[in-house]
């Protein structure tokens, strides 16, 4: 019984000090990923997005009223996200969840106010605009 146990303790322990040491790398490195941005930065590219948004809507060719429906609709979205991303009460899958049904939401509006061709339009061009600002931002 002594052979038996001296062994079975040092896997355990062995095992043990791994995971350890695997959770704890895995943790610095999901916290090293996140870039900090200084308040100019985030300035910067508040301003950029605008900018794009500003592009994309002009090149669809939307209507003043349109314009400003479909700003609505994109800031009260940005909103609930808000709202969303401070709610401790909901667990990850919850929050994705909602983060699903506002984000359909929000473009079951913009289809709407803009019609499917134009919203097709217009998703297309923000794709590229995002894809393009990507490897800046890497």
């Amino acid at each position: 019984m002594k052979k038996l146990s001296l062994p079975a303790l040092a896997f355990t322990a062995f095992t043990f000090v791994s995971n350890a040491q695997t959770n704890t790398a895995a943790a610095a490195a999901s916290t090293a990923v996140k870039p900090t941005l200084t308040k100019e930065d985030k300035a910067k590219l508040k301003e950029q997005q605008e900018k794009e948004l500003s592009e994309s809507l002009t090149t669809v060719g939307l209507t003043d009223k349109q314009w400003k429906q479909v700003k609505e609709a994109l800031d009260n979205a940005s909103k609930n996200n808000s709202e969303l991303k401070n709610n401790t009460a909901l667990t990850g899958e919850q929050r994705t969840e909602e983060k699903k049904k506002i984000s359909e939401e929000k473009n079951a509006h913009l289809k709407e106010i803009m019609g499917k061709e134009k919203y097709h339009q217009w998703h297309q061009l923000r794709k590229q605009q995002k894809n393009k600002a990507a490897p800046a931002g890497n």
